[in-house]
């Protein structure tokens, strides 16, 4: 049995208590690769990093312009080059006429600088690196006759060539695949000698320009692609990029112990915000029917907002039900007609509360609040009960730390009982791509929500509907279905190698099922016992 392969797609830093790690689960092919590697340079960009030098021509910052002419004309830098590592600059004058004065500028129009008595050479410290440097000087004689203004260019190359990494893995990369690293190599002053890429031990020359390198069928590990390069002026450079290639699963071994109790345990998230003041007015109405589908449950129903700060009603903390004072959890031992005046009235809020709505943070802190036995939340989280979120909004998560994310959610859920608990969580939202409802009464899409509802296997309403029965009945089927669920770590991936296996007190069990994101959901109630699910997951 345990040599069954399965799969999991999802949330590889999920991790279930429940769980039991069986074995590494890898499936690795005998020709994966650790070391070699191959090397392609783009012919449209190779020559690009070789520039030879700098340029004298005034009118152009490209250094690969042709060298200064041969015969001098009223300046000269470092006899005649177009390259230098140094900032100490010789400059030989070659003036039109007898001149007493000069005056040299570090730039191309003679702007600035000071009038010197004339020598025929002087030396000039640059303040300029790593770039086209223009010298500029002026003439003049002792009449005051001044000549035009001479230009010069020389390429102060202090640097090693560039190494920029344009393509990488920036994340982990699964077992067996290919990795592509696409990097560029340039000098725009010496030009670009030469490239070496070091991959382990395996060293290949590279080149200047964009290169591209391919290394095929990875295996698991941890690599890092060392570029180092050189300019013609012996000038070096170094850059890495590291990745890491991960074993593609895991095998795991899931524990539950199903009882027939048939207890659900429903949290309703309302958004009792300023713009849902509109479905809010007939809150009631809408969700009439919900507890005739789940007649006959051994259930419990409370309430909270979606405002994560108000001390009384909000950041999770269970809200009185209606006509009941100090009371805050609705269970079936209550009369139907009066359960549902006071479910429907609960829900129908009259406060009006944050605009920053964060319905994922309050479930989580609503269960918090319960496992710590806090003000009105206590005992509404029972041990032996499947767990049900109910959310009604108009808008989504709007907050982004831990207790705002979907999988960080379940993961809570999963930790805090051992991974016994099934859990599925509904959303009536202004669902993403509803351009009717977004450019109603919904105020933004419900992106999130969306996403925790298909993680769960959860139903996703229209939060624009004017009567939600059609809905809220199946939310509340959603919600008996939670009592056939197994809520798994990561979902499962069934396909030609990989499946999954349910054992019930340690013999096959072949109850018709579904995968619903990470509930694996039965058609009939589980008969009590020891249930063990064999599956894999990604690392």
């Amino acid at each position: 049995m345990k040599n069954l392969g399965m799969i999991f797609i999802l949330m590889a830093t999920m991790a279930l208590t429940g769980c039991l790690d069986s074995g590494s689960g890898k499936e690795v092919p005998s020709n994966l690769n650790n070391e070699d590697f191959e090397v392609v340079t783009d012919p449209e960009t190779e020559n690009g990093g070789q520039s030879g030098g700098g340029t004298t021509n005034p009118d152009e910052e490209n250094p690969s312009t042709p060298s200064q002419p041969s015969t001098p004309d009223g300046l000269e830098i470092n006899k005649g080059e177009t390259l230098t590592a140094s900032t100490n600059l010789l400059l030989d004058f070659y003036p039109p006429y007898h001149s007493a004065y000069a005056k040299v500028s570090e730039n191309d129009n003679c702007a600035d600088g000071v009038w010197e008595n004339y020598a025929d050479s002087r030396s000039l410290v640059s303040s300029k690196t790593n770039q086209n440097v223009p010298v500029s000087v002026q003439f003049r004689d002792h009449d005051g006759r001044t000549s035009e203004c001479y230009v010069k260019r020389i390429f102060i190359d202090q640097a090693g060539p560039e190494i920029v990494f344009a393509k990488y893995p920036v994340a982990p990369v699964e077992e067996g695949l290919d990795v592509e690293i696409v990097f560029s190599v340039t000098d725009p002053g010496a030009g670009v000698a030469e490239v070496t890429c070091q991959f382990g031990p395996i060293s290949k020359a590279c080149a200047a320009g964009q290169n591209k390198i391919i290394f095929p069928k990875m295996a698991g590990g941890d690599y890092t692609l060392n570029v180092s390069a050189k300019d013609k002026l012996g000038q070096a450079s170094q850059k890495s990029v590291s990745f890491k290639v991960s074993s593609l699963y895991k095998q795991m071994a899931q524990n539950v112990k199903v009882n027939e109790y048939q207890k659900v345990d429903i949290l309703f998230v309302i958004d009792n915000s300023g713009s849902m003041a509109y479905e809010q007015k007939s809150m009631a109405s809408r969700v009439r029917n919900f507890l005739d589908v789940v007649k006959g449950l051994d259930w419990q129903i409370a309430v909270t907002t979606t405002d994560p700060e108000n001390k009384t009603l909000g950041d999770g903390r269970l809200v009185p039900l209606y006509g009941r004072t100090g009371s805050y959890i609705l269970n079936s031992s209550v009369a139907d007609s009066e359960a549902r005046t006071i479910l429907g009235n609960t829900l129908q809020r009259s406060e009006t509360g944050s605009g920053s709505e964060q319905g994922i943070y309050t479930a989580y802190r609503a269960v918090e609040r319960s496992l710590a036995a806090s003000g009105g939340n206590v005992n509404f989280i029972r041990s032996d009960a499947q767990l049900a979120v109910v959310l009604i909004s108009d808008e989504d998560e709007s907050a982004n730390g831990l207790k705002n994310d979907p999988a960080n959610f379940v993961k809570f859920i999963q930790s805090s009982f051992n991974g016994q608990k099934a859990m599925s969580f509904h959303s009536i939202i202004a669902r993403p791509g509803d351009k009717a409802c977004l450019s109603g009464e919904g105020y933004s899409a419900g992106f999130r929500y969306e996403s925790i509802s298909k993680l769960t296997g959860g139903v996703i309403g229209d939060v624009c509907a004017t009567d939600y029965a059609a809905q809220v009945q199946g939310i509340a089927e959603g919600v008996r279905n939670t009592l056939k669920s197994i809520t798994l770590s990561c979902a499962p991936v069934i396909d030609s190698m990989r499946s999954l296996l349910v054992l019930k007190d340690g013999q096959v069990y072949d109850g018709t099922r579904t995968v619903q994101g990470l509930n694996v959901v039965f058609d009939q109630m589980l008969p009590a016992g020891n249930y063990e699910v064999l599956y894999s997951c990604l690392k």
